[in-house]
């Protein structure tokens, strides 16, 4: 039988933990516990690397390397859920929890490399301010939160599936050391109720920047390959059949509509709904009598918020040739290409449009961008340009009048994603 006294020092010994930054606790406690593992992966621990499996338990200061077919999920003490994707590195800098006195709870993590989805667990609900994840670039901190976390070599990204984050660029007033989220006017709040939206920061940026996934492909390996996890899951669910699959978050939903004033529609147009049709819940931006291009204000607001190039591609559109006895008849659009200068607030366009009496004729503009707006117009280069970018910035649409020698014209509507 063990004496009362040692059995004593054995409970202490398990569950105690000095509070502080750093969340220092005895030695070879145990503070979580591996629930499923896909393919390879360790624990870099007191210098020695073991293999991880389901029933490994996780200790402070443990080092955990996924490999490019590594999966990890871990469960902690207060039902706290991490998922370690591929290719990954997570230091568990410090997790005590103590349901009685919350005013002593510290979590603390720092995600080096990889990708990262975090289900806060009690110690976090109840210490919302003893909450840290560090990456190379900034700290984050939360308030309640499912959030996903990829770090690049020189870029962080994140995306709430629940709660909210608040994200700072370390340094200045926001130390590594600390723990809970930093104030200042670097700190930025991203929650859920804007779908689709990461919030980025690198390290040649001088704030966060709040942007479309689907804008991130190819910057400094940030990609949305933050697995679609339903908002409302309390759980982590990994694909064992695939576990570094790229799905995007981005909703599925069309954020432009071109409407019509006309009831019959123009020949060569099968892409405008009727103007009422087009109306319902929708604003209209620009028009020239026959065309409107219409936006749903019921995605993410990004508008003024987006930085760098982005490059469109044509999803679509309608065109005919107006004679000069203004009679119409069917045109075709070849191809083209739309970039906007989120940065600088430009755009240029070049369009191919084919009718069989005009043979292929070319649509160019360039000009500038209203940011508050997302509007654009452009009357140089022989053609009438007039469009306007969605307000999470990932479609756009223009209409074009591009007139021609003989008094006829080629005219019609875009629309444009990425």
């Amino acid at each position: 039988m063990i004496p009362l006294i040692r059995l004593m020092v054995l409970l202490l010994i398990g569950t105690l933990a000095i509070p502080g930054w750093g969340g220092e606790v005895v030695p070879g406690a145990a503070v979580g516990q591996v629930t499923l593992t896909i393919g390879v992966s360790q624990v870099v621990r007191d210098g020695h690397s073991l293999a991880l499996a389901r029933g490994s338990t996780i200790q402070v200061g443990d080092r955990i390397e996924t490999t490019a077919s590594g999966h990890v999920h871990i469960r902690f003490i207060d039902e706290a859920r991490v998922s370690v994707r591929p290719n990954s590195v997570l230091v568990i800098r410090a997790y005590h929890f103590d349901s009685a006195d919350p005013a002593q709870n510290a979590v603390k993590f720092d995600l080096e490399q990889g990708v990262v989805r975090a289900i806060s667990g009690e110690a976090a609900h109840q210490a919302r301010d003893r909450f840290r994840l560090n990456t190379p670039l900034v700290a984050i901190g939360v308030r309640g939160t499912d959030f996903t976390t990829q770090v690049g070599p020189k870029s962080s990204a994140v995306v709430v599936n629940q709660g909210a984050i608040v994200l700072t660029p370390l340094g200045g007033g926001c130390s590594a050391m600390a723990l809970g989220p930093c104030e200042g006017k670097l700190a930025r709040v991203l929650s859920a109720s804007m779908g689709g939206t990461a919030l980025v920061y690198r390290a040649n940026m001088t704030e966060p920047s709040f942007q479309p996934l689907n804008s991130l492909k190819g910057t400094d390996h940030i990609i949305p390959i933050l697995q679609q996890e339903g908002s409302q899951s309390s759980s982590i669910v990994a694909d064992s059949r695939s576990p570094s699959s790229v799905v995007s978050l981005l909703p599925q939903r069309s954020s432009l509509v071109w409407g019509r004033w006309q009831v019959e529609a123009l020949p060569g147009d099968n892409l405008t709904v009727p103007f009422m049709t087009a109306f319902r819940g929708n604003q209209v931006t620009v028009g020239d009598g026959y065309y409107f291009l219409f936006r749903n204000s019921g995605v993410p607001q990004m508008l003024g918020g987006v930085t760098g190039v982005a490059q469109f591609a044509l999803q679509g559109g309608a065109a005919s040739y107006r004679t000069p006895g203004n009679t119409f008849g069917a045109a075709s659009l070849q191809g083209g290409n739309l970039g906007i200068d989120f940065t600088h607030d430009t755009f240029s366009t070049t369009l191919s449009v084919a009718s069989p009496v005009t043979g292929v004729q070319t649509v160019s503009a360039a000009g500038h961008l209203n940011p508050a707006t997302g509007i654009f117009v452009n009357d140089t280069a022989g053609s009438h340009v007039a469009g306007a970018v969605s307000f999470d910035t990932l479609q756009a649409g223009y209409l074009f009048n591009k007139p021609l020698a003989n008094g006829g014209a080629l005219l019609g509507a875009t629309l444009w994603g990425r």
